[in-house]
């Protein structure tokens, strides 16, 4: 029993596992696309963060180039009094490490550089000509700012110690007649932004890069600008690993566990506000582009897993006892029941046996039973379509016989034989019809044959005394624009076109040329007989729920059986076909049958 115990367990465990291991893959995507998801708005928060850290540089020094200067403007000597709540200013700013006004010959006229957290030192003026900085600061127009790539302060041409990261904004300044008079140039301390923007919540990697993929600054990374430094040789790849691809566009990716994160900073050609209105704004000249990534390693994405393997294998644990309890009892409950089957397997043959001979005599009267309900509703119909299709053609032959024994007129005599001809090739026909419908009956099917309507028309018209002799008091009208050929029961649309033109002459009005019209037309790729009078009509609203209902009749002034319409529908539904009705009363009715 043990044997059979564990192939259950296996067999019932083997889809459970799979569905942990489908569990396991999709919790995984699903956990770390959700951790790219936080990550890129981390790093859109940053970004930002940055971004506006550079417009507030940006903004500060276009105070400076919107005040008006003097044109003689001279900070160190003549205007020294005049600078002097302008030092106390940049003495309280403290990301401010030096600040100066640059003539248009690249001549500094006043430096002051911060010595400490609340002093300065002013002096020490050189010639920055051909900085770059200082070149494209003598390009600007006004409201245009230039901000330098992020690179550590040199004096005269020898990096700084301790080293400072610092960035370099240039505007323009001018008279209050609005000439140019030179620049005002600041270096601002980076090292606080950088340090928010290493700045981590969990134990991901930032680094900051600029288009060279020169890594400015990285939370791995104990200096900013390591390569600045002469015996610094390692590229982005050193630093970032083989995971990182450089993209154009902003991006985050995972590759080999790793997810990666970045977000262009372009400055270059940036429009900021600066005023209350919004046309107050300025343009921003940079030489570079910075990336921002963001990495979060597999150590990382791991831990965030650990939730997820530890309740998958939790669950697989529980699920494996639980199975094997089941297996066991469920076991234990076979091998008994077994016996009884056994037992029981000997009877079960007898009453099967028992059970299917009954089930084939039940099939047997079922079928019977159909089929006497189908043949007695085809001999009622049988029935019917004798008595009704026989009186008119019958009644025509006796009417023309009589005329006949009266008429003493050769000439009349010669026109009356011929009608008798027809009616009596009717009948005949009639004859050949039934006992057509006899053999279907016997056939148990309906024959389809390929039908000329308008010619079966013609013929049907014939049978009746009021479309005998053309005389104009009944007219049957055709237009078989649409189609003529028809595959239905010769018969049955016989029948049917009888009732119409029956139904037609009987219900016509007095003192007007009544007339009954068949039209053929194609709608929705079906073949549609509209059958139209201009007889007395029906009243719809009293009577369109009964109209064609067996033994209805609507004009008490008229015989009938009503039976006719109840024939139509009968015949028309026996091949999947359908009628409507429209009518009003005084006016006339039309009939469309859909085949």
């Amino acid at each position: 029993m043990w044997t059979r115990v564990l192939k259950m367990l296996v067999s019932l465990y083997l889809p459970l596992f799979a569905l942990t291991l489908f569990l396991y893959f999709f919790q995984k995507d699903r956990q770390i696309n959700q951790l790219a998801v936080y990550q890129n708005k981390a790093t859109t928060f940053k970004k930002n963060t940055f971004m506006e850290d550079s417009y507030t540089f940006l903004r500060d020094t276009h105070y400076w180039s919107t005040l008006n200067y003097p044109n003689d403007f001279d900070p160190m000597n003549k205007h020294k009094e005049l600078m002097l709540p302008f030092i106390n200013l940049i003495k309280k700013i403290t990301d401010y490490d030096q600040f100066r006004f640059i003539d248009l010959n690249g001549q500094e006229i006043f430096r002051a550089v911060r010595y400490s957290q609340d002093s300065l030192i002013i002096g020490q003026l050189q010639n920055k000509k051909e900085r770059d900085y200082v070149q494209s600061g003598l390009n600007l127009k006004k409201d245009q700012l230039y901000i330098s790539q992020i690179n550590l302060n040199r004096e005269n041409g020898v990096i700084e110690e301790p080293k400072k990261a610092v960035v370099r904004t240039v505007a323009p300044i001018f008279t209050s007649n609005n000439q140019k008079i030179g620049l005002v140039v600041i270096n601002f301390k980076v090292k606080r932004i950088l340090d928010q923007l290493k700045s981590k919540i969990v134990n991901t990697n930032i680094f900051l890069l600029d288009k060279e993929n020169n890594v400015i600054s990285a939370s791995s990374l104990p200096e900013d600008l390591p390569y600045e430094s002469k015996n610094f040789t390692q590229d982005y790849k050193d630093i970032l690993g083989t995971t990182f691809f450089p993209h154009e566009t902003d991006t985050t990716y995972i590759a080999n566990d790793h997810i990666w994160t970045q977000l262009n900073i372009a400055l270059n050609h940036t429009k900021i506000p600066y005023g209350a209105s919004q046309n107050d704004t300025i343009e921003v000249i940079s030489p570079t582009n910075l990336v921002l990534a963001q990495e979060t390693p597999p150590s990382v994405i791991k831990s965030y897993l650990q939730p997820v393997y530890e309740s998958l294998l939790t669950f697989n644990f529980i699920s494996v006892l639980v199975l094997l309890g089941f297996s066991y009892v469920y076991q234990k409950n076979r091998v008994q029941k077994e016996q009884f089957y056994l037992e029981l397997k000997e009877k079960n043959k007898m009453l099967l046996k028992s059970k299917d001979q009954l089930q084939e005599k039940n099939v047997m009267v079922t079928e019977m039973n159909n089929s006497l309900e189908i043949r007695n509703k085809q001999l009622s119909d049988f029935n019917y379509l004798i008595s009704h299709n026989l009186r008119a053609p019958v009644t025509s032959m006796s009417l023309i016989v009589e005329m006949i024994n009266k008429e003493k007129n050769p000439e009349t005599l010669d026109l009356l034989l011929p009608k008798l001809d027809q009616v009596a090739k009717s009948i005949t026909n009639l004859t050949q019809d039934i006992n057509e419908y006899v053999s279907i009956l016997d056939n148990k099917e309906i024959k389809l044959t390929e039908i000329n309507v308008p010619e079966l028309i013609h013929k049907v018209k014939h049978e009746f005394t009021e479309t005998l002799l053309d005389n104009g008091e009944f007219e049957v009208k055709q237009n078989f624009e649409a189609w003529e050929q028809l595959t239905y029961s010769k018969f049955y649309l016989q029948s049917i076109l009888h009732n119409f033109i029956s139904n037609g002459i009987k219900y016509r009005r007095k003192n007007v040329s009544s007339y009954i019209m068949f039209r053929s037309a194609m709608e929705n790729n079906k073949k549609v007989l509209y059958v139209e009078d201009n007889g007395i009509g029906l009243n719809l609203d009293q009577h369109g729920e009964n109209v064609f209902k067996l033994y209805k009749r609507f004009h008490r002034n008229v015989s009938g059986k009503g039976m006719g319409l109840f024939l139509v529908k009968s015949q028309l539904e026996a091949l999947n076909a359908t009628i409507e009705i429209e009518s009003e009363v005084g006016i006339g009715t039309i009939f469309k049958l859909i085949f």
